[in-house]
């Protein structure tokens, strides 16, 4: 397959309506309303809250990882960061730009559905974005890593309404 052809997900994408499901080969997706999925978040209390999105941004680690070597094994590492770019817009996670340097990789992402839809803003909403960075710096570069979210857009409501992240390789 070509490069080009592989960074297109929403391309990719089989709407297999007999079955009730949206597939990439073998990795299923669900289409779902942000406010919907973040709604769930908001009615918790602040702790469990925390936990829950935390909890959602491990999952996203372990099994976004999934994806991600199999881009990697498709695109190789050099089309590694574009295509999580192109794939992270073409699921509607934002529009993704990804900085590497050595043991740091940067993402800047313009227009989070998780700050959109949140209506807490007096902490971090996007954790399933760190998930991802964290499993794509994981895999880049094949040892375990740290990522946080360093200013999420759901807390500064200002103009240009973008989250900033980083990812470091742990080093022992």
């Amino acid at each position: 397959m070509m490069a080009g052809a592989a960074l297109k997900l929403h391309d990719r994408l089989v709407f297999d309506l007999a079955a009730g499901q949206v597939v990439d080969g073998p990795r299923r997706y669900v289409l779902m309303r942000t406010d919907v999925l973040m709604g769930a978040f908001d009615g918790l209390e602040e702790s469990a809250r925390t936990e829950a999105l935390r909890a959602l941004g491990r999952s996203v680690y372990r099994r976004g990882a999934d994806s991600v070597r199999a881009y990697l094994r498709e695109l190789g590492a050099e089309a590694l960061l574009c295509a999580m770019e192109d794939g992270s817009a073409s699921l509607g996670w934002g529009r993704w730009c990804l900085e590497a340097e050595p043991g740091l990789l940067r993402l800047r992402v313009a227009n989070s559905p998780f700050a959109h839809a949140t209506r807490r803003h007096d902490a971090p909403a996007c954790h399933a974005i760190t998930g991802m960075l964290a499993a794509v710096a994981g895999t880049l570069w094949s040892m375990p890593v740290r990522a946080e979210e360093t200013q999420c857009a759901c807390m500064v409501r200002t103009a240009p309404f973008t989250c900033l992240f980083e990812a470091r390789a742990e080093v022992a």
